[in-house]
């Protein structure tokens, strides 16, 4: 994102080379609930994420000597999870390959991912993120464990279209909460459809936290590390509520996490981030063109 960098797992996107984006399929791993995949940045195989809560593509520092990248200056903080603040060089990525997915000179930034790799279980090298999601509609299968990129106008159709917004390089949508079946006034959120958010249905930070209702919910949860982020551990608590209402989906007895340790949450632009949790017994679509999202 142009604040500096939004990297919630717990650049710029040239055109794709040749006229037409040919439908293909891949498969993916799914570990820790990340979408691990294999890409090519400048010729070279990487262990990546598939990550829809970062705007670029993040490149683990102590990987860039191997892929020939040259860190630039210093480009601020990354706005992940973690009380510990990391900081982003700036660099330049010669090309991007992921399924029919070519990108070239893509802005990108170098970051420590050493945390993330050894929360997840595997090396990541590299966050694939709104280059590559901006360049294509996206159907992530859960069921099958297959990622499938097609031009906006030949994504599948979807009986429930949820709107989207893309606000820093990253998807949002609006969602009702209802704490509590009855008692509570529901709460209007705005929050980030990210891949990267693994254990929880969704985690919410910022503003609300210090509402009534947010204190209330913090009153009734339990208190526990939530997720590993950028910045190493997220501590937080969890929660149940009664409802989530994503447009015209409903979602009952839901495990939320409340947290202040995600920057991104504070900046004010997102109150928090929808997860991996709510979808992963189907499938989920991004159509970043057409402003839209499909829960299947």
């Amino acid at each position: 994102m142009r604040i500096a960098s939004l990297v919630l797992i717990f650049g710029v996107a040239l055109p794709v080379e040749g006229c037409a984006l040919d439908e293909q399929t891949i498969p993916f791993v799914l570990q820790d609930n990340l979408v691990h995949v294999t890409a090519q940045l400048n010729g070279q195989s990487v262990s990546a994420v598939l990550d829809s809560g970062t705007d670029g593509v993040i490149v683990n520092r102590s990987h860039t000597s191997a892929l020939d990248v040259v860190q630039g200056a210093a480009a601020g903080s990354a706005l992940g999870g973690g009380s510990s603040p990391q900081q982003l060089s700036a660099i330049g990525i010669g090309e991007v390959k992921l399924g029919p997915i070519r990108l070239s000179d893509v802005a990108g930034f170098a970051l420590d991912l050493q945390s993330l790799s050894a929360s997840a279980g595997f090396p990541v090298d590299a966050l694939i993120g709104n280059p590559v999601f901006a360049a294509s509609a996206i159907k992530i299968d859960y069921r099958t464990q297959t990622v499938t990129f097609m031009p906006s106008n030949r994504a599948p159709a979807c009986r429930n279209l949820i709107p989207l917004k893309i606000i820093n390089g990253v998807p949002i949508v609006e969602v009702v909460l209802r704490p509590k079946k009855t008692g509570d006034a529901p709460v209007i959120l705005h929050l980030i459809v990210d891949l990267g958010t693994r254990h929880f249905a969704a985690v919410v930070g910022g503003s609300f936290l210090h509402s009534p209702a947010g204190q209330a919910l913090l009153r009734s949860g339990r208190p526990q590390q939530i997720g590993t982020g950028t910045g190493g551990a997220v501590d937080g608590t969890s929660v149940q509520v009664a409802e989530l209402d994503v447009a015209d989906k409903r979602f009952s007895n839901l495990e939320i996490a409340l947290t202040g340790q995600v920057r991104a949450f504070d900046s004010g632009f997102a109150d928090g981030s929808l997860g991996v949790p709510l979808w992963k017994h189907g499938a989920i679509t991004f159509d970043y063109a057409d402003r839209d999202l499909c829960l299947d």
